[in-house]
């Protein structure tokens, strides 16, 4: 397979990690509204809406619409777009972000005033933790936070205006807690009451204390909403100003594996996207405390089960695929996109030697070969129906990371590829980032150090 798509690679400087990451948004107007690590750069959108030479005549898909950049850019730009996605949060964000013509900045800057200066009574409802939450702020925090809550929610403000009062107050929640987003987990506060409660039980039993991070002063609610609150208007006040050409924009709730199969066939022009890698991490957890925040406890399980199989917790979605095909009257589809599973060859590599190297011991977790195929399988049902909904001549942006477990690398951005071509897309280019991604300490210590490829992998529907 490798010899198979050399030329395709291309290690160009046009794009970096920052471009592909969040890095390069944190500080943008309007997409820093909420911090969204996975997400990619509006610069990456403009640059590949060029490249594919998609105008205001155009309707771009974004599968795994997360943060929603790419519909923001296709607002900005005039472009129909439809996204789709999973987490409660997220939608949040899209109907804060989409409205910025509907905001009054009078009323914002009054709702600013008053923030700034009231005096709020004690809150009637403690925050509505998840088990992985609880000690995630201080009980004056945690008070001061719901106190403001239970304000935005019962004040005579405008509909639009309590959305954006919400996603604000989300868009806090971390840097006034006790924990930092980090990879697969959230780190903790040594002050947290969390940790004090597991070095006890530690302490008890004659192990060593966990120390944990430090995050320093911690703003208090009201400092961090209020100005977290003004960066928005300010950014409303730039954006109202301009000008942007009528277009639609639509992000549609729920799993792409089952939504995308219903839609109207050959109605894309482009698509632009970045699903969870293959790297184990859970965004139940990543973002349990926007989560909880939403009020999702009765349903994280479903919410953590319904994510693109990425994590060792997920289980197999197949039967569940099949009732669904069945349910629409497309049985014949998916067994034709099982069958291209089944067979082919380079996942079946894959598969085998992710088994042989965990009869010899070195995988960490013998969950990673379930998760592996699963993952695979269920992005090839992605590409199957992409190819379905796009129209001719349309181009698919992917945006993904190699990863290695127990020893073995795993060339995502080719195995992609490959079973994208044996769905029916032409493969175009494999976009190759000149930083590569180094590996887990644990890995480089057991099998040495390599450099792993974060590519952006190019197809046509011919």
């Amino acid at each position: 397979m490798e010899k198979r798509y050399v030329l395709l690679l291309e290690e160009t400087a046009r794009f970096n990690r920052k471009l592909v990451s969040f890095q390069a948004s944190k500080n943008e107007i309007l997409h820093g509204w909420l911090k969204y690590r996975e997400g990619f750069s509006p610069q990456l959108v403009d640059a590949l809406l060029d490249e594919f030479g998609i105008g205001t005549d155009g309707h771009i898909l974004e599968p795994f619409a997360g943060s929603s950049t790419t519909l923001l850019v296709a607002m900005m730009r005039g472009i129909d777009a439809t996204g789709i996605e999973l987490l409660p949060h997220c939608h949040l964000a899209w109907n804060a972000k989409s409205q910025i013509v509907q905001y009054s900045l009078e009323e914002l800057k009054q709702i600013a005033h008053q923030a700034a200066i009231l005096q709020l009574p004690s809150p009637r409802s403690p925050f509505p933790h998840l088990v992985i939450t609880e000690g995630a702020f201080s009980e004056g925090t945690e008070d001061e936070l719901m106190a403001f809550t239970e304000w935005v929610e019962e004040s005579s403000i405008s509909a639009e205006a309590r959305i954006l009062c919400r996603l604000v107050l989300t868009s806090i929640l971390e840097s006034v807690s006790y924990t930092r987003k980090d990879g697969q987990y959230l780190r903790w506060d040594g002050r947290s009451s969390k940790l004090k409660k597991r070095n006890h039980r530690r302490s008890a039993l004659g192990k060593k204390n966990v120390s944990g991070i430090d995050k320093g002063i911690l703003p208090n609610v009201r400092d961090a909403f209020c100005g977290a609150l003004k960066d928005v208007i300010r950014d409303i006040e730039i954006l109202q100003k301009q000008t942007f050409a009528p277009s639609t924009q639509t992000l549609l709730e729920g799993s792409t594996l089952y939504i995308l199969s219903t839609l109207a066939g050959e109605q894309f022009s482009g698509v632009i996207t970045s699903p969870p890698y293959a790297n184990r991490y859970d965004y139940t957890r990543t973002y349990a405390l926007e989560l909880a925040y939403m009020g999702v406890k009765d349903r994280i399980f479903d919410l953590r089960q319904s994510l693109l199989s990425c994590t060792v917790e997920n289980r197999s979605k197949i039967e569940e695929l099949r009732n669904h095909y069945k349910s629409i009257d497309c049985s014949e589809r998916f067994d034709a996109i099982m069958q291209v599973i089944q067979s082919n060859a380079a996942l079946a590599e894959v598969n085998q030697a992710l088994l042989i190297r965990q009869t010899r011991g070195e995988m960490n977790n013998r969950g990673v070969l379930t998760m592996v195929q699963n993952y695979f399988t269920e992005l090839a049902f992605v590409f199957a129906e992409i190819l379905r909904v796009c129209r001719s001549g349309a181009h698919i942006a992917f945006v993904n990371d190699n990863v290695r477990y127990g020893g073995e690398i795993i060339p995502v951005d080719l195995l992609c590829t490959n079973l994208a071509e044996q769905l029916g897309f032409e493969p175009v280019a494999v976009y190759v980032l000149p930083q590569r991604k180094g590996n887990s300490s644990q890995q480089m210590g057991k099998f040495g150090r390599a450099a792993l490829r974060k590519s952006i992998t190019i197809w046509r529907k011919p």
